[in-house]
């Protein structure tokens, strides 16, 4: 059951990276992220955007189902 659980999960995920818009924008956030001078306040930005990025899939996931 587990097993089947965490397959779910990984293809519940797959679909925003199969989609060329999401990792094109992706790509240009990291792009733009990287150019930031400040380590501290380019991991916090990153971090930030990651978390956000995770309670939209969340979200998506839900509705999903």
């Amino acid at each position: 059951m587990k097993n089947k659980v965490k397959l779910n999960r990984e293809t519940n995920h797959n679909w925003k990276y199969e989609n060329k818009r999401y990792m094109k924008e992706l790509t240009k956030f990291f792009d733009l992220a990287e150019q930031i001078e400040d380590k501290h306040l380019k991991e916090e930005i990153v971090g930030q955007m990651l978390r956000c990025d995770l309670e939209l899939t969340k979200y998506a996931e839900e509705i999903l189902r």
